[in-house]
């Protein structure tokens, strides 16, 4: 639901093209046949697909809404000592790492190109490894103030605009929730509220649209906001399609300032059981050129 929901945003709001050289949409249901599937190598050819012949000025969307876990991360890069990762459809043989998905679509995307990504599931406050988090502070009035971008301890910077929005912190879990009837994320659906209600708003009125749906039903999930670039949060509307940042950073790739030791997971995949861990995993890849001619993938 939380894709089909998603894709029927792009094509209405911002006209992406529906056909299947400029989205690619998987989902769970048997009907759509295992090309379609959100498994593991699906999910890896539709994130290349994604990236190919990509170029300055084009802008690409990101969602994945499903089941997200933590695995130690043996590189030292990650502050706390986890990968956040993925779960596809076959899980239980792989899962996918933010180190796989940074390295996938983050650090091939080249300066003069965005993508804006949405990442409904748990543990995926920095899904992307994006090197930048937009930290808040609430006054009395429920406001933020006090805002600013901190760097990651072990930063891996890109060249490309990328935008984050992740569904809860990296210690949380992302909720499932029915609206109107439907099932799907907690964050999603407050994502999608949030849009419609506030169009023309900057990043911080947006997040905190988010949390301010979210809190009204009672979810205790923080969705966060990281990137590639830092950038004028007060100023900057959010937009799917319009403005992108250029790149700000001298030097490129992975930088390791300090060596940090695996953590431990606890066990969990955050999420729900395994049986549950089948239900939802969706994902919906978007691709537009501005220009005076779509190209094709």
């Amino acid at each position: 639901n939380d894709a089909k929901n998603m894709r029927n945003v792009l094509i209405r709001k911002h006209a992406f093209p529906g056909d299947t050289c400029h989205m690619v949409m998987l989902t769970d249901e048997p009907s759509r046949g295992r090309n379609y599937q959100p498994t593991y190598s699906n999910i890896r050819r539709g994130l290349q697909w994604l990236l190919q012949g990509v170029s300055q000025g084009d802008v690409l969307f990101f969602h994945f809404s499903g089941h997200g876990a933590q695995v130690p991360d043996k590189t030292g890069h990650e502050a706390d000592g986890l990968n956040e990762t993925i779960l596809p459809l076959d899980y239980e043989n792989k899962q996918i790492t933010d180190d796989e998905l940074w390295g996938s679509i983050v650090y091939p995307l080249p300066a003069g190109a965005r993508l804006t990504a949405l990442m409904d599931c748990c543990h995926s406050g920095t899904g992307l490894d994006l090197p930048f988090e937009y930290m808040y502070k609430q006054n009395k009035h429920n406001k933020y103030n006090q805002s600013s971008w901190m760097e990651d301890l072990n930063p891996a910077h890109s060249q490309g605009d990328v935008v984050l929005i992740s569904g809860c912190k990296d210690d949380q879990t992302s909720a499932d929730a029915f609206q109107q009837g439907t099932a799907g994320g907690a964050m999603t659906q407050a994502f999608l509220t949030a849009y419609e209600q506030h169009p023309y708003c900057t990043y911080p009125e947006l997040l905190q649209a988010i949390h301010q749906a979210l809190k009204q039903r009672r979810f205790t999930q923080r969705p966060q906001l990281t990137a590639s670039q830092p950038f004028n949060t007060q100023e900057r509307i959010f937009s799917l399609v319009e403005g992108i940042e250029p790149n700000h950073q001298q030097s490129i790739g992975r930088l390791k300032k300090k060596h940090i030791r695996p953590g431990r997971t606890g066990g969990g995949g955050g999420g729900g059981n395994a049986g549950n861990m089948l239900l939802g995993a969706a994902g919906i890849f978007g691709a537009l050129a501005l220009g005076d001619a779509l190209f094709d993938f």
